[in-house]
């Protein structure tokens, strides 16, 4: 320990040093002639108490005692356990970020294990149900236990179900792309103004089969944000076809533009059934469904909300959900300038 601590503040074995003391004495004493102190002490192995005479700067001699004694180690332990401590607190104090920034690295690629486990058991579901679906009316089919006139009805559920399983297949690939490449989406100065009439526009025979009144509500000017024109449509269309989706007979959704501080926001409204207040943490998740029962009867593949959250995250916007049960739901988008 006290080999240690020495060579820990002087950056040398107190061997060496002894030994280099000694050397140096030797050699000055047998040049003065005056050896026999130094001598004796060999002898009897007085070390560490070694007795020499050194040479003065001006030739004059004066008697030295070198003891590397305990009174002398002693100090020089705490020092160098002082130092130790100074060292390790330092040490700690300057890889503190990295092992921080390891362990946040690992609970992040845990999370996303577990988020592509989950992802992969949920596709695996939605495809299931679907597939049964088209599989057993088609046997019925083939089989010629269908009646005449169920094959229109047949054909027009296999088609419904296929249809779901293109729809499934393009969110996923919707949302994959927009995980993967965050980094190579272009930006363009977007009219959002004619985005949004004309996603409504598109929507309005869809609004008007469930009963629900669709309409748009904007400032005069138009207004412009810096964005990609078809993530926009996308998000644009996700919020209404939701919104609709989820409305009441005789309800209303309406989309708002407006500026605001700082930049511009985009609000989709609807009278629907509202969102519990225990799940709206999780509205934004992969096949999130409040009401799973409903879902089989407004169809939709689970996605929308979270391809919204993704293409609002891309362009650097933050999201704001208001809903009462029962009474409805407002999204509302706010891009920065």
């Amino acid at each position: 320990m006290r080999k240690k601590v020495f060579f820990r503040v002087f950056c040398f074995t107190a061997l060496a040093v002894i030994a280099t003391v000694v050397l140096i004495t030797l050699a000055l004493t047998v040049a003065h002639g005056d050896t026999g102190a130094l001598t004796g002490a060999i002898i009897r192995k007085e070390l560490p108490y070694v007795l020499g005479i050194l040479a003065a700067v001006l030739g004059a001699s004066v008697p030295v005692s070198y003891a590397i004694t305990g009174a002398i180690i002693q100090p020089l332990e705490q020092l160098g356990e002082h130092i130790d401590h100074i060292d390790r607190v330092q040490t700690e104090k300057e890889l503190r970020p990295f092992v921080e920034k390891i362990r946040a690295n690992n609970e992040k690629k845990r999370q996303l294990e577990k988020q592509k486990k989950q992802f992969t058991a949920n596709v695996s579901h939605e495809l299931k149900t679907p597939l049964t679906s088209i599989a057993g009316y088609a046997e019925l089919i083939e089989n010629g236990m269908a009646r005449p006139e169920d094959i229109k009805p047949f054909a027009h559920t296999i088609r419904k179900q296929a249809q779901r399983l293109v729809s499934l297949a393009e969110d996923i690939i919707q949302l994959s792309q927009l995980e993967e490449n965050d980094g190579e989406i272009l930006f363009e100065e977007v009219n959002l103004t004619e985005l949004a009439s004309d996603c409504v526009q598109s929507l309005q025979i869809n609004a008007q089969s469930r009963t629900v009144d669709l309409h748009l509500a904007t400032p005069e000017a138009p207004i412009y944000i810096k964005g990609n024109k078809s993530l926009l449509e996308e998000l644009l269309y996700n919020l209404c076809d939701n919104a609709i989706r989820y409305n009441k007979p005789q309800g209303s959704v309406t989309v708002t533009l407006h500026p605001e501080q700082g930049g511009t926001a985009l609000q989709v409204a609807d009278t629907g059934i509202g969102i519990p207040e225990k799940y709206r943490e999780r509205i934004f998740e992969r096949f999130f469904r409040v009401d799973k029962s409903r879902s089989k009867e407004t169809g939709g593949t689970g996605l929308g909300l979270a391809i919204v959250k993704h293409i609002a995250q891309v362009h650097d916007a933050t999201m704001e959900l208001d809903s009462v049960e029962g009474k409805g739901t407002t999204i509302t988008v706010h891009f920065p300038e």
